[in-house]
Protein backbone atom coordinates (compact mmCIF):
# COMPACT_ATOMS: atom_id res chain seq x y z
CA UNK A 1 0.00 0.00 0.00
CA UNK A 2 2.60 2.59 0.85
CA UNK A 3 4.82 1.45 -2.22
CA UNK A 4 1.51 2.61 -4.07
CA UNK A 5 1.56 5.75 -2.18
CA UNK A 6 4.68 6.72 -3.49
CA UNK A 7 3.86 6.46 -6.74
CA UNK A 8 1.15 8.08 -6.77
CA UNK A 9 2.53 11.07 -4.89
CA UNK A 10 5.57 11.06 -6.93
CA UNK A 11 3.21 11.43 -10.35
CA UNK A 12 1.05 13.84 -8.85
CA UNK A 13 4.35 15.97 -7.68
CA UNK A 14 5.30 15.41 -11.36
CA UNK A 15 1.69 17.10 -12.36
CA UNK A 16 1.57 19.98 -9.92
CA UNK A 17 5.70 20.68 -10.96
CA UNK A 18 4.28 20.87 -15.04
CA UNK A 19 7.22 18.54 -15.55
CA UNK A 20 4.62 16.00 -16.89
CA UNK A 21 0.71 15.71 -17.60
CA UNK A 22 -1.41 13.06 -16.65
CA UNK A 23 -1.46 12.00 -20.13
CA UNK A 24 1.85 12.09 -20.65
CA UNK A 25 2.93 9.51 -17.97
CA UNK A 26 -0.11 6.90 -19.17
CA UNK A 27 1.02 7.06 -22.79
CA UNK A 28 4.56 6.39 -20.59
CA UNK A 29 3.31 3.38 -19.22
CA UNK A 30 1.58 2.13 -21.92
CA UNK A 31 4.18 2.50 -24.21
CA UNK A 32 6.52 0.19 -21.73
CA UNK A 33 3.58 -2.37 -21.42
CA UNK A 34 3.33 -1.84 -17.56
CA UNK A 35 1.06 -3.04 -15.88
CA UNK A 36 0.65 -0.53 -12.47
CA UNK A 37 2.14 2.87 -12.17
CA UNK A 38 4.45 1.06 -9.45
CA UNK A 39 6.56 0.25 -12.61
CA UNK A 40 6.98 3.88 -13.53
CA UNK A 41 8.55 4.54 -10.59
CA UNK A 42 10.98 1.87 -10.40
CA UNK A 43 11.72 2.76 -14.03
CA UNK A 44 11.58 7.14 -13.37
CA UNK A 45 15.15 7.87 -14.82
CA UNK A 46 14.27 5.60 -17.66
CA UNK A 47 10.60 6.36 -19.06
CA UNK A 48 11.29 10.40 -18.04
CA UNK A 49 13.41 11.36 -20.82
CA UNK A 50 14.61 14.21 -23.41
CA UNK A 51 12.25 12.33 -26.20
CA UNK A 52 9.07 13.01 -23.59
CA UNK A 53 9.87 16.35 -22.24
CA UNK A 54 9.74 19.93 -24.22
CA UNK A 55 12.77 21.58 -23.05
CA UNK A 56 10.82 23.28 -20.32
CA UNK A 57 9.91 20.13 -18.72
CA UNK A 58 13.25 18.91 -18.77
CA UNK A 59 14.50 21.91 -17.05
CA UNK A 60 11.92 21.82 -14.66
CA UNK A 61 12.67 17.66 -14.03
CA UNK A 62 16.64 18.58 -13.58
CA UNK A 63 15.60 21.21 -10.52
CA UNK A 64 12.90 19.14 -9.40
CA UNK A 65 15.62 16.28 -9.14
CA UNK A 66 17.18 18.34 -6.16
CA UNK A 67 14.50 19.40 -4.06
CA UNK A 68 13.46 18.15 -0.71
CA UNK A 69 10.17 16.86 -2.01
CA UNK A 70 12.10 14.42 -4.35
CA UNK A 71 14.70 13.64 -1.80
CA UNK A 72 12.85 13.02 1.16
CA UNK A 73 9.57 11.90 -0.50
CA UNK A 74 10.10 8.44 1.98
CA UNK A 75 9.36 11.23 4.55
CA UNK A 76 6.48 12.57 2.75
CA UNK A 77 4.84 8.95 2.35
CA UNK A 78 5.24 8.71 5.89
CA UNK A 79 3.38 11.98 6.53
CA UNK A 80 0.37 10.96 4.48
CA UNK A 81 0.44 7.25 5.61
CA UNK A 82 -0.16 8.51 9.30
CA UNK A 83 -3.18 10.26 8.68
CA UNK A 84 -5.09 7.34 7.13
CA UNK A 85 -4.86 9.09 3.61
CA UNK A 86 -4.82 6.55 0.53
CA UNK A 87 -4.79 6.84 -2.99
CA UNK A 88 -5.60 4.72 -6.25
CA UNK A 89 -4.69 5.75 -9.21
CA UNK A 90 -6.31 5.33 -13.23
CA UNK A 91 -4.51 1.67 -13.56
CA UNK A 92 -6.00 0.41 -10.20
CA UNK A 93 -8.82 -1.75 -10.21
CA UNK A 94 -10.60 0.18 -7.58
CA UNK A 95 -10.74 3.31 -9.89
CA UNK A 96 -13.96 3.97 -10.04
CA UNK A 97 -14.41 2.46 -14.40
CA UNK A 98 -17.76 4.75 -14.74
CA UNK A 99 -15.20 7.99 -14.40
CA UNK A 100 -12.39 6.38 -16.35
CA UNK A 101 -13.88 7.20 -19.48
CA UNK A 102 -15.22 10.89 -18.71
CA UNK A 103 -12.73 13.42 -20.55
CA UNK A 104 -10.22 15.29 -17.95
CA UNK A 105 -10.67 12.76 -15.25
CA UNK A 106 -7.82 12.62 -12.62
CA UNK A 107 -4.98 10.60 -12.33
CA UNK A 108 -4.34 10.10 -9.59
CA UNK A 109 -7.04 10.25 -6.39
CA UNK A 110 -6.58 10.46 -3.05
CA UNK A 111 -9.55 9.24 -0.06
CA UNK A 112 -10.27 8.91 3.35
CA UNK A 113 -12.86 6.37 4.86
CA UNK A 114 -15.07 4.17 3.27
CA UNK A 115 -13.83 3.72 -0.25
CA UNK A 116 -16.81 1.28 -1.18
CA UNK A 117 -19.22 4.11 -1.75
CA UNK A 118 -17.48 4.75 -5.00
CA UNK A 119 -18.76 1.13 -5.44
CA UNK A 120 -20.96 0.90 -9.24
CA UNK A 121 -23.50 -0.68 -6.98
CA UNK A 122 -24.27 2.32 -4.92
CA UNK A 123 -26.41 5.16 -6.38
CA UNK A 124 -25.09 8.64 -5.19
CA UNK A 125 -26.83 12.19 -5.44
CA UNK A 126 -24.70 14.73 -5.80
CA UNK A 127 -26.72 18.08 -3.60
CA UNK A 128 -25.01 21.50 -4.10
CA UNK A 129 -25.83 24.93 -3.90
CA UNK A 130 -25.14 28.81 -2.78
CA UNK A 131 -22.95 29.29 0.41
CA UNK A 132 -25.08 31.99 1.89
CA UNK A 133 -28.82 29.86 1.90
CA UNK A 134 -31.60 31.07 2.97
CA UNK A 135 -33.54 29.77 5.55
CA UNK A 136 -36.01 27.79 2.02
CA UNK A 137 -32.79 26.87 0.82
CA UNK A 138 -31.71 25.45 4.24
CA UNK A 139 -34.90 23.55 4.77
CA UNK A 140 -35.12 22.45 1.02
CA UNK A 141 -31.49 20.83 0.78
CA UNK A 142 -31.81 19.23 4.27
CA UNK A 143 -35.14 17.38 3.58
CA UNK A 144 -34.35 16.46 0.14
CA UNK A 145 -30.73 14.98 1.76
CA UNK A 146 -32.87 13.44 4.75
CA UNK A 147 -35.19 12.09 2.62
CA UNK A 148 -32.70 11.04 0.24
CA UNK A 149 -30.24 9.22 2.15
CA UNK A 150 -33.13 7.27 4.30
CA UNK A 151 -33.61 5.39 0.54
CA UNK A 152 -29.95 4.40 0.90
CA UNK A 153 -28.77 7.19 -1.65
CA UNK A 154 -25.46 8.09 -1.04
CA UNK A 155 -25.25 12.00 -0.81
CA UNK A 156 -22.13 13.74 -2.66
CA UNK A 157 -21.53 17.27 -1.94
CA UNK A 158 -18.39 19.81 -1.72
CA UNK A 159 -17.89 20.36 1.92
CA UNK A 160 -18.39 24.21 1.18
CA UNK A 161 -20.01 26.66 3.54
CA UNK A 162 -24.07 26.72 3.03
CA UNK A 163 -25.70 24.07 0.78
CA UNK A 164 -22.99 21.81 0.85
CA UNK A 165 -23.14 21.38 4.57
CA UNK A 166 -26.51 21.18 5.14
CA UNK A 167 -26.44 18.54 2.57
CA UNK A 168 -23.75 16.49 4.92
CA UNK A 169 -25.25 17.08 7.77
CA UNK A 170 -28.39 16.35 7.09
CA UNK A 171 -27.69 12.59 5.41
CA UNK A 172 -25.72 11.45 8.73
CA UNK A 173 -28.69 13.09 10.93
CA UNK A 174 -30.27 10.77 8.84
CA UNK A 175 -27.86 7.65 9.56
CA UNK A 176 -27.15 7.94 5.52
CA UNK A 177 -23.87 7.97 4.33
CA UNK A 178 -21.82 11.30 2.34
CA UNK A 179 -18.98 11.36 0.26
CA UNK A 180 -17.52 15.26 0.28
CA UNK A 181 -14.84 16.01 -2.42
CA UNK A 182 -12.70 18.67 -1.03
CA UNK A 183 -10.95 21.92 -3.29
CA UNK A 184 -7.86 21.11 -0.71
CA UNK A 185 -5.40 18.12 0.23
CA UNK A 186 -6.81 16.12 2.72
CA UNK A 187 -5.00 16.97 5.64
CA UNK A 188 -6.24 20.48 5.20
CA UNK A 189 -9.62 21.33 6.59
CA UNK A 190 -11.98 23.91 4.56
CA UNK A 191 -14.16 25.78 5.98
CA UNK A 192 -12.39 25.41 9.67
CA UNK A 193 -15.62 25.58 11.24
CA UNK A 194 -16.43 22.08 9.50
CA UNK A 195 -13.72 20.28 11.59
CA UNK A 196 -16.06 17.63 13.33
CA UNK A 197 -18.31 17.45 10.32
CA UNK A 198 -14.97 16.33 8.07
CA UNK A 199 -13.86 13.90 10.98
CA UNK A 200 -17.19 12.62 11.49
CA UNK A 201 -17.33 11.86 7.29
CA UNK A 202 -13.83 10.46 8.15
CA UNK A 203 -15.80 7.83 10.00
CA UNK A 204 -19.05 7.15 8.46
CA UNK A 205 -18.59 8.31 4.99
CA UNK A 206 -15.88 9.20 2.07
CA UNK A 207 -13.44 12.07 1.76
CA UNK A 208 -11.75 12.50 -1.54
CA UNK A 209 -9.64 14.98 -3.30
CA UNK A 210 -7.40 14.95 -6.38
CA UNK A 211 -4.82 17.31 -5.10
CA UNK A 212 -1.75 16.43 -3.03
CA UNK A 213 -1.67 16.46 0.68
CA UNK A 214 -0.62 19.82 1.86
CA UNK A 215 -1.97 21.47 -1.09
CA UNK A 216 -3.79 24.85 0.39
CA UNK A 217 -7.78 25.78 -1.03
CA UNK A 218 -7.23 28.04 -3.75
CA UNK A 219 -10.32 29.08 -5.60
CA UNK A 220 -8.87 28.25 -8.83
CA UNK A 221 -9.05 24.37 -7.20
CA UNK A 222 -12.72 24.78 -6.65
CA UNK A 223 -14.25 24.57 -10.96
CA UNK A 224 -12.08 21.38 -11.03
CA UNK A 225 -13.37 20.21 -7.80
CA UNK A 226 -16.87 20.32 -9.61
CA UNK A 227 -16.24 18.15 -12.49
CA UNK A 228 -15.82 14.99 -9.55
CA UNK A 229 -18.70 15.89 -7.95
CA UNK A 230 -20.84 15.25 -11.04
CA UNK A 231 -18.72 12.42 -12.31
CA UNK A 232 -18.95 10.10 -9.47
CA UNK A 233 -23.17 11.23 -9.13
CA UNK A 234 -25.86 9.66 -11.09
CA UNK A 235 -27.61 12.79 -10.79
CA UNK A 236 -27.22 16.02 -10.14
CA UNK A 237 -29.50 18.10 -7.84
CA UNK A 238 -29.34 22.46 -7.34
CA UNK A 239 -31.08 23.27 -4.37
CA UNK A 240 -30.67 26.97 -4.02
CA UNK A 241 -28.36 28.94 -6.45
CA UNK A 242 -27.89 32.52 -7.31
CA UNK A 243 -27.06 34.08 -10.95
CA UNK A 244 -22.94 33.40 -10.95
CA UNK A 245 -22.71 30.67 -8.37
CA UNK A 246 -19.68 28.30 -9.16
CA UNK A 247 -22.21 25.76 -8.08
CA UNK A 248 -23.46 26.29 -12.00
CA UNK A 249 -20.33 24.69 -12.94
CA UNK A 250 -20.96 21.47 -11.70
CA UNK A 251 -24.41 21.63 -13.20
CA UNK A 252 -22.37 22.44 -16.45
CA UNK A 253 -19.86 19.46 -16.03
CA UNK A 254 -22.98 17.27 -15.55
CA UNK A 255 -24.43 17.66 -18.60
CA UNK A 256 -21.17 17.36 -20.58
CA UNK A 257 -20.78 14.27 -18.32
CA UNK A 258 -24.29 12.43 -19.24
CA UNK A 259 -25.77 13.17 -15.65
CA UNK A 260 -29.11 14.33 -15.17
CA UNK A 261 -29.82 18.45 -13.79
CA UNK A 262 -32.41 18.75 -11.45
CA UNK A 263 -33.34 22.41 -10.09
CA UNK A 264 -35.77 23.17 -6.94
CA UNK A 265 -38.28 26.02 -8.37
CA UNK A 266 -38.06 28.44 -6.05
CA UNK A 267 -39.54 33.06 -5.52
CA UNK A 268 -38.81 34.67 -8.86
CA UNK A 269 -38.03 37.65 -7.03
CA UNK A 270 -35.02 35.93 -4.76
CA UNK A 271 -31.78 36.81 -5.97
CA UNK A 272 -30.56 33.09 -4.20
CA UNK A 273 -32.86 31.13 -6.38
CA UNK A 274 -31.50 33.09 -10.03
CA UNK A 275 -29.65 30.33 -11.08
CA UNK A 276 -32.27 27.86 -10.09
CA UNK A 277 -34.64 29.63 -12.52
CA UNK A 278 -31.96 29.72 -15.16
CA UNK A 279 -31.23 25.82 -15.10
CA UNK A 280 -34.77 25.10 -15.29
CA UNK A 281 -35.34 27.93 -18.37
CA UNK A 282 -32.44 25.68 -20.09
CA UNK A 283 -34.39 22.18 -19.67
CA UNK A 284 -32.90 20.91 -16.00
CA UNK A 285 -35.78 18.77 -14.16
CA UNK A 286 -37.76 20.31 -11.72
CA UNK A 287 -37.37 19.11 -8.16
CA UNK A 288 -40.41 20.03 -6.46
CA UNK A 289 -40.09 17.14 -3.48
CA UNK A 290 -37.55 14.06 -3.11
CA UNK A 291 -39.57 11.69 -4.79
CA UNK A 292 -39.26 13.14 -8.56
CA UNK A 293 -35.31 12.72 -8.03
CA UNK A 294 -36.01 8.96 -6.84
CA UNK A 295 -38.33 8.06 -9.47
CA UNK A 296 -35.70 8.86 -12.14
CA UNK A 297 -33.16 6.76 -10.25
CA UNK A 298 -35.27 3.67 -10.41
CA UNK A 299 -35.46 4.51 -13.68
CA UNK A 300 -31.94 4.98 -14.08
CA UNK A 301 -30.56 1.92 -12.24
CA UNK A 302 -33.36 0.39 -13.95
CA UNK A 303 -32.45 0.53 -17.60
CA UNK A 304 -28.84 0.58 -16.75
CA UNK A 305 -28.73 -2.97 -15.53
CA UNK A 306 -30.68 -3.74 -18.60
CA UNK A 307 -28.33 -2.52 -20.60
CA UNK A 308 -25.23 -4.16 -19.18
CA UNK A 309 -27.39 -7.34 -19.48
CA UNK A 310 -27.81 -6.54 -23.19
CA UNK A 311 -24.02 -5.53 -23.49
CA UNK A 312 -22.60 -8.71 -21.82
CA UNK A 313 -24.98 -10.90 -23.76
CA UNK A 314 -23.93 -9.28 -27.01
CA UNK A 315 -19.77 -9.71 -26.17
CA UNK A 316 -20.90 -13.29 -25.70
CA UNK A 317 -22.71 -13.83 -29.01
CA UNK A 318 -19.60 -11.78 -30.58
CA UNK A 319 -17.20 -13.54 -29.02
CA UNK A 320 -18.86 -16.73 -30.70
CA UNK A 321 -19.14 -15.00 -34.04
CA UNK A 322 -14.94 -14.67 -33.56
CA UNK A 323 -14.21 -17.58 -32.76
CA UNK A 324 -16.41 -19.44 -34.85
CA UNK A 325 -17.25 -18.18 -37.87
CA UNK A 326 -15.17 -15.30 -38.33
CA UNK A 327 -15.72 -14.67 -42.35
CA UNK A 328 -19.16 -13.47 -41.40
CA UNK A 329 -18.32 -10.79 -39.21
CA UNK A 330 -20.10 -7.61 -39.92
CA UNK A 331 -17.97 -4.19 -40.89
CA UNK A 332 -19.95 -2.88 -38.07
CA UNK A 333 -18.89 -5.93 -35.19
CA UNK A 334 -14.88 -5.66 -36.80
CA UNK A 335 -14.83 -1.89 -35.06
CA UNK A 336 -16.54 -2.16 -32.30
CA UNK A 337 -13.72 -5.19 -31.43
CA UNK A 338 -11.07 -2.71 -32.15
CA UNK A 339 -12.93 0.44 -30.52
CA UNK A 340 -12.73 -1.19 -27.44
CA UNK A 341 -9.01 -2.24 -27.74
CA UNK A 342 -7.73 0.76 -29.07
CA UNK A 343 -9.93 3.04 -26.09
CA UNK A 344 -7.66 2.19 -23.56
CA UNK A 345 -4.11 1.96 -25.29
CA UNK A 346 -2.44 2.20 -28.57
CA UNK A 347 -1.87 -1.40 -30.34
CA UNK A 348 0.09 -2.91 -33.48
CA UNK A 349 -2.10 -4.51 -36.05
CA UNK A 350 -0.30 -7.91 -34.45
CA UNK A 351 -1.28 -7.10 -31.01
CA UNK A 352 -4.58 -6.65 -31.99
CA UNK A 353 -4.96 -10.10 -33.67
CA UNK A 354 -3.62 -11.71 -30.99
CA UNK A 355 -6.01 -9.97 -28.03
CA UNK A 356 -8.92 -10.38 -30.38
CA UNK A 357 -8.27 -13.51 -31.94
CA UNK A 358 -9.32 -11.67 -35.94
CA UNK A 359 -7.86 -12.61 -38.43
CA UNK A 360 -4.91 -10.39 -39.85
CA UNK A 361 -6.49 -9.86 -42.93
CA UNK A 362 -9.41 -8.56 -41.38
CA UNK A 363 -7.84 -6.59 -38.93
CA UNK A 364 -5.40 -5.02 -41.66
CA UNK A 365 -8.46 -4.32 -43.99
CA UNK A 366 -10.53 -2.57 -41.81
CA UNK A 367 -7.85 -0.89 -39.92
CA UNK A 368 -6.59 0.64 -43.61
CA UNK A 369 -10.89 2.06 -43.19
CA UNK A 370 -10.56 3.58 -40.47
CA UNK A 371 -7.42 5.81 -41.12
CA UNK A 372 -8.83 6.84 -44.42
CA UNK A 373 -12.28 8.16 -42.83
CA UNK A 374 -9.37 9.65 -39.83
CA UNK A 375 -10.57 7.70 -37.10
CA UNK A 376 -7.05 6.22 -36.16
CA UNK A 377 -4.04 7.32 -36.85
CA UNK A 378 -0.46 5.10 -37.02
CA UNK A 379 2.54 6.45 -34.89
CA UNK A 380 5.50 4.38 -34.51
CA UNK A 381 3.57 0.94 -36.23
CA UNK A 382 0.88 1.50 -33.44
CA UNK A 383 -3.00 2.37 -34.49
CA UNK A 384 -4.33 4.97 -32.04
CA UNK A 385 -7.68 6.36 -31.57
CA UNK A 386 -8.63 9.84 -32.97
CA UNK A 387 -12.19 10.15 -31.28
CA UNK A 388 -13.59 9.12 -28.35
CA UNK A 389 -16.96 6.95 -27.37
Amino acid sequence: MEERLRTDLFCSLLMANRIMTGKQILKAVTEEKMKSLNEFWEHRDDLITDDRLTADQQEKWSHFRETPAYLRIDEYVEYVHKRKIVSMNRLDEEYPEYVIHLPNMPLILFYKGDRSLLDKGKTRVCIVGTRRPSAYGRRVTRDFSGTLAKHDLVIVSGFARGVDTHAHEACLANHGKTIAVLPCGLDKIYPQENHDLYNRIADEGLLISELLPGTEPIRQYFPARNRILSAISDCVLITEAGKNSGTLHTASFAATQGREVFAVPSIIYSDTAQGNLSLLKDGASIASEPEDVLAYLAKAVFFRELEEIKDEYDRKILEKKVRDTPELLTSEEIRRILYDLLSSCELSAEEICKESGLPYRTVISELGKMELEGQIVKERQKYVLTIRF
